[in-house]
Formats: C-alpha cells, structure tokens, sequence
C-alpha cells in the first residue's frame, strides 16, 4: 500500500558503528513489514570494515554521508533514531557546498548511555519540537527527566536495556569463557567542561599521577599478574600521556584513548571498572561486575555540571582521595557499585538481551506507532485562533494516547511557540521565510487556477495558489492511517485523497453553520455531494443548527467533542489558590490593588463589532453610575484594532478599558487578574469560559451558544445586564478557592483533554 516508510538512523555524527543506533538498526534491518531501515555511515576506515562484514542485503540499507543518497532519503525519512543528537543523521554538505538542515521529523533520541549521575541540559520542547521520544534505561530516573528536562510523560520510553548491550553481553561471554590469570582493571575517565590551562586540571593531573605512581598499586599488579588499563579522553593528548606513562611503577599499566579504542570490548574483558561521572558505570553492573566510583575533584566538576543526584549518595559510593583508590584495589575491597544496582532492573536477563528482544519490543512500539499516524490539515496552525487551540490540544491528548501526531497548515507565518512537545509540524510553505525554495513556492506558482477548493475559502487572498497544488500533491502520497480536515475548505481536498496508506477521513465542522456560508461560499452545496463518512462537531446546538439551516446531515457516523485545553495553557487543580509561579516555578509578583481587574479575550475583527460595542457600553455604564474601580484589560488583535481605539478614546472611557496588545497563551496574564470578563453575545463554543475556569478564574459572560452548553451547572457565570454584571463584580470578593476548585472539576469532568482524548480515540477506532 503505497511507498514504504523511512526509517533514518545514526550515531556520533556518522562516525561509528558501534553504539545504540548501529545495534538497533542490525537487529531490525532485516525484517519486511512496510518500513524501510537506513543507516547513515562515515567512509571511515572503521565503517568501511563493519560495512564489509555486512549481508548483501544489510549493505543496500547503509546510506554513505553526504551523499545524493543520503539527502534523498534524510528528505524523505518519517521518523530519525539518533544516540547523540540530531546531526547524527543530517547532511553537512553536497560537493563543496555547506548545508545546514535543522530536522523537522520525529525524532527518537535512544541515548549513548544510561543516565544517572551527570545531567544533560536536552529539553522535551528540544529540536524544534520533534523530540518524539526519549528513551532512558535507569528505572527511577523518569521524575527527574519530567521536572529537570520538562518532559512530558508520553515522551519518555522505558527501554529496559540499551541496544548496544546486545553486542556487550555476546562479548563479555566469550572472553569470560577462556581462562586467564590475574585481574583486567579499566580506569575509563570521562570529559570535564573545566579541561583547559587552568588550577583545576593541573589539580586533577596531579591526582591522576598519584595514583600511577603508588608503589602500593605496582605491587599488586606485579604479585597478581593484573593489568591496569587507563582509557583518557582525547582531551589528553600525547605529552600528557607520557607524563603519565613516567610516574607509572610498572609496565603493566597501559594507556589507551577511548576515541581510538572498542569501548564495549574494554568493558567486556576487563574484571574491575574505576569511573566517575560516566554511565559505563551502568555496562558494567550489568555485567555483574564492581565498579570503584572515584572522584576526586567532584566540587570542581559540579561547579561546571548539575547531577541528577543528590551528592551525599555519590559521596558514599565513591573515593575521593588517591589512596582510598589503591587501597581498594590493592586490598580488593570493592564490590557491585549499589548506586549504579539500584537503578537497574533486580534481575538482568541475559538471554533475553542476547536475543535482541529489548530491541524488538523497542521495535514493535515505535513501528506500531508509525503505522498509526494522525495527521490533522489546517490553516495556520501556528497562529492563534479557537480552531488552532482546538486542534493542538486534541493533537496533545492524542500524544498522551500514544498517537504520532502531525499538524499540516496550509502556510506557516511565525515559529512555533508553546506547542504540544512531540507534535510534528509541518508547512506547505513559509510566509515570511527569505529561503530560495520559499521564495520560489510564493513567487513561481502564481497561476490562480492552482487554488483548487480554496477558492471557496474568504482567506484565499492571504494565501499563495501554491498551497492549493502542494496540498493536494501531499494527500496523494501522505503515510497518514487517519487524517482529519479542521477546515471547511479543506474537506474537499480530503475527499480528493488518494493516499493508499489512508485508512480514516475525519472532517470536522468548527465553522459555525450561521457562517459557514460566508466564510466559505457555497461550501454546504459542495460538501453535499462528497463522501462524509465520520464528522465531529464541537457542539450538538451547532450540529442541529446546520441540520434546521441546510438540511445538512451528509455523514454516516458523527461525534459531538467539544473542546479542551493544552497543559500549556492551563494550571494544575492544586495551584488554584497557592502563590502564583510562572512556567519556570518562578514567583509571579501579584501587586496589591484597590480595584477590580479584569480580563477580555478578544479578536478585534470588523465582525465583532456587536461585542466590542457590548464592552464600550458597559464602560459607559460604569462611568454613568460614577465607578472608578473597575478596570477591563482587553488582550487580542484583528483588522478593526483602530476604530476599536477610537472607540475607546471618543467615548472617553480608556480610564475602564485598556488595550494590553495580543497574547498567544493568556495563562500568565490570567494569573495577574481577578476574574475573566467576557462580553461576547455569541460564542459557537465557549473556548473562553473553559480557558478561564482551568486557570483557577471565574468567568462573568452573556447567555449565548457557548455559554449554555460550557457553564451548565456552573452557577454565578451568566449576567443579563450591566447592572447584574456590577452586582456579581461586587460580589467577587465572596468567591472562595472551593469554589473556583469545584468549577475547575464540573469543566474537567467534561472537557479534560484525557476525557476528549477517550472520546475521541473510541470515535477514531470505532
């Protein structure tokens, strides 16, 4: 069915083949389900000789760097799997041309090692919100990654094991089954942000050399027939190395750099591992092997890195000091590391590593979700707007879901900000972007017949004729099993689908049916003749409106959602009522006031003027009734923003009304106001009395659409004059935090997104 899936992987810039994508990749190349498996590789020598090792048909999915190959499939892929970052899979350059893509993809970051003492500064909103997946492999780290990292708990994967180890456990076996006499010691040392000319590496040569120069550690190694091996990080170079070579007492202390050598084969023949700050900590336990922690310049380190510890653990399970070092190990007092056993699993399953079948339950989650995408088709959805909010938070409970989840717009006139982490975005093209392939989609494709069904759309003007093409190119070959329209003008595009991987169309009615008409002509007739097989409507009053006004009920199956929120915009039920912090638990000052404050979410639009009118008349009644403590901040945008001033000025009431600019999230702004104060006559939905009431706020609005189907049940909302509106502010004072908590819990009880997101999940695999 259609083209096959891409999958890209790498590691290390492409350098090695050697670490957790390489493995990953070995294990799943093989299998043929509809997912195509590339690895990207350096024309190293190294990569050379493992190329070599390979099968016919392993070598056909190897992808040499910066090849015309490589570009192809990067540009193609569907999903990246990387061990260190990003540019483990991009192209650098393309003859002698220098690229420089930033990746717009899923992503799964597998790591290079398990995290546990050092911490690593990767964000969930990281690489441009394609952080995907995070996988870790220490049981009881996940908290930490949510609270340090800002991860979301959908994007961390408990992957048990890494991949790599598959290779380590084959090796540790086969070098453990020849005898050999005496004991291997690896010192493996990890990097440090200080290294430099400066007090604390000499400090730290220093300490380093006085351990090589024990004459106590000699001893042992000569007496017992051992071998003392010490793996330096590249940042020791040559002249170092052989002053650490002249302070040794014996030639059975070795030198090696860890960028030159096969560190899972150091890991599997050696009996004894000395460490740091590094995670080889964790190969080794697994091993069942001890691990000497030594530390002796853990002040200097923290004072360039956070852990993900507490310090008084690592300073039980480590030495600080050169001689408790020898004493160790000459006195062979070591033991299993307990830091490192007790964030592994109780029992490691070494038959179940060897196998590979970590990795294959790796596998069969991530392709499972590959192979159930969703992809949603908008406008814009960037910007802001009820129907982006509605999208992006039922994109983000999806994502709680376990959903691949992608928001194709039309066109793209701003960065992402504040989206759902994990959540694929994608451009049919850049607005605003000076880039010659965006210069090229706006100014070559000119011809309006390109348009296709967005000429029934009253945006059509603001849009190149290139989306209309591009659009209906990308439903022909999109690798979505369901796709939904959000958009009037786009069911028809999704109607003309012929994606074979498309196996559900969803077309949602946002548009209310009093305006669908008129924002896009003659729609209703058009979407009378396709083939509507599941439709979504955000309110039941809407549905039977379109039914009264249209006779409109050209669907087999419908859903009525409603909306919901994404995290991002609103509080957790316990901070309602405690001191108000901002997204980065940072005290937000609440000055003291000797007036109400209140807050309006508005889109200044010639057709709001009915509302922007509502508003000035109760300014006018505030100064009429000789009220001065009553101020409403008016926050929004639109192309009526000048008369809405003029409004205000000519009316002398700005000392009631003051316009505070456009807000893409109002969460913080709520936090510094008393109550949401809306005086819109007709919402089609009530997006903005939920906003208000999940950010722990009462809401004061009119009896409208929105109104009747959100706030049922929630009393004290509704006001059916100025003057009752007076009254209820008045009254503020006496709304207590149980009060704002149980509205928070009758709006959650129905419109959470884990609610929707059930909902909808039933409604999608019905």
């Amino acid at each position: 069915m259609g083209r096959n899936f891409i999958w890209l992987f790498g590691e290390n810039l492409a350098a090695t083949s050697n670490n957790n994508s390489y493995y990953f990749w070995k294990q799943v190349v093989r299998r043929r389900d509809g997912i195509d498996k590339y690895i990207v590789l350096e024309k190293n020598a190294a990569n050379k000789e493992t190329y070599a090792s390979l099968s016919d048909k392993e070598k056909s999915f190897v992808v040499w760097k910066n090849t015309v190959k490589h570009f192809k499939i990067y540009l193609n892929a569907d999903m990246y799997f990387v061990s260190l970052s990003y540019k483990d899979i991009t192209p650098t350059k393309l003859g002698f041309f220098k690229t420089d893509f930033f990746i717009e993809k899923p992503l799964i970051y597998l790591q290079h090692g398990t995290l546990g003492i050092k911490a690593i500064e990767y964000k969930g909103y990281g690489y441009n919100n394609n952080m995907f997946r995070f996988l870790y492999y220490n049981k009881n780290i996940k908290p930490t990654l949510m609270d340090y990292n800002k991860f979301k708990d959908y994007q961390l994967y408990y992957g048990i094991y890494p991949p790599r180890y598959i290779e380590l456990v084959k090796r540790h076996k086969a070098y453990h089954a020849q005898p050999h006499n005496g004991k291997n010691i690896l010192w493996f040392m990890t990097w440090r942000e200080y290294l430099g000319d400066n007090y604390m590496t000499q400090m730290l040569m220093h300490q380093i050399k006085g351990v090589l120069s024990s004459q106590k550690l000699a001893d042992y190694l000569d007496k017992t027939n051992s071998v003392f091996t010490v793996c330096l990080h590249q940042f020791f170079d040559e002249e170092k190395i052989e002053e650490f070579k002249e302070c040794a007492k014996t030639d059975r202390i070795k030198f090696i750099h860890s960028h030159k050598t096969d560190v899972l084969d150091e890991l599997a023949k050696n009996d004894v591992l000395i460490t740091d700050y590094s995670s080889v900590g964790f190969d080794f336990t697994v091993l069942n092997k001890p691990v000497i922690l030594y530390q002796p310049d853990l002040k200097n380190y923290l004072a360039k890195r956070n852990l993900y510890c507490e310090v008084e653990e690592l300073e039980q399970c480590s030495y600080t000091k050169a001689r408790q070092l020898v004493d160790a190990i000459a006195d062979e007092t070591y033991t299993i590391n307990p830091f490192f056993k007790s964030r592994l699993p109780e029992e490691i399953d070494y038959d179940f590593i060897e196998s590979g079948a970590h990795i294959d339950r790796m596998y069969e989650e991530f392709s499972s979700i590959q192979k159930n995408k969703v992809t949603f088709l908008g406008y814009n959805f960037y910007g802001v707007g009820g129907t982006v909010f509605a999208t992006r938070s039922l994109a983000e409970a999806l994502l709680e879901k376990n959903y691949l989840v992608e928001l194709l717009s039309l066109k793209c006139t701003a960065k992402p900000k504040e989206m759902p982490y994990g959540l694929q975005l994608t451009a049919l093209y850049k607005a605003n972007s000076r880039r010659k392939i965006e210069l090229l989609k706006r100014g070559f494709f000119r011809w309006k017949g390109l348009y296709g069904h967005l000429d029934c759309d009253c945006s059509r003007q603001n849009l190149s004729p290139y989306a209309g093409m591009a659009m209906r190119k990308k439903l022909e070959n999109i690798n979505s099993k369901t796709v939904i329209s959000t958009r009037e003008s786009l069911h028809l595009f999704l109607n003309d689908a012929t994606s074979e991987k498309i196996e559900e169309k969803i077309y949602f009615f946002h548009c209310t049916a009093a305006l669908v008409n008129e924002l896009f002509p003659d729609i209703v007739n058009k979407m009378e003749k396709i083939d509507i097989g599941k439709a979504v409507f955000v309110s039941e009053e809407n549905r039977q409106l379109y039914l009264d006004k249209f006779n409109f009920k050209n669907y087999k199956d419908y859903i009525v959602l409603g909306n919901t929120l994404e995290s991002s915009r609103s509080v957790a039920r316990e901070d309602i009522g405690a001191e108000e912090e901002d997204d980065n638990k940072k005290k937000v000052d609440v000055p003291e006031r000797d007036y109400f404050l209140g807050m309006y979410l508005l889109r200044i639009s010639h057709e709001r003027e009915a509302d922007i009118n509502n508003l000035i008349g109760f300014a006018k009644y505030l100064k009429e009734q000789n009220v001065d403590d009553i101020v409403i901040d008016v926050y929004g945008t639109g192309d009526y923003l000048n008369e809405f001033l003029d409004k205000i000025f000519d009316n002398e009431v700005e000392d009631y009304i003051c316009y505070c600019g456009e807000t893409s999230n109002p969460k913080n702004q709520m936090k510094t106001h008393d109550a949401v104060v809306d005086f819109t006559l007709n919402h089609s939905f009530g997006m903005p009395y939920i906003e208000a009431i999940l950010n722990g706020k009462m809401v004061y609005c009119t009896e409208n659409t929105g109104s009747r189907e959100v706030l049922n049940g929630i009393d004290g909302c509704i006001y059916t004059s100025y003057a009752d509106l007076l009254d209820k502010i008045r009254k503020f004072p006496q709304v207590t935090d149980d009060q704002l908590r149980s509205n928070y819990d009758k709006i959650s009880k129905v419109y959470s997104r884990e609610v929707l997101g059930e909902k909808f999940v039933d409604f999608l695999e019905k």
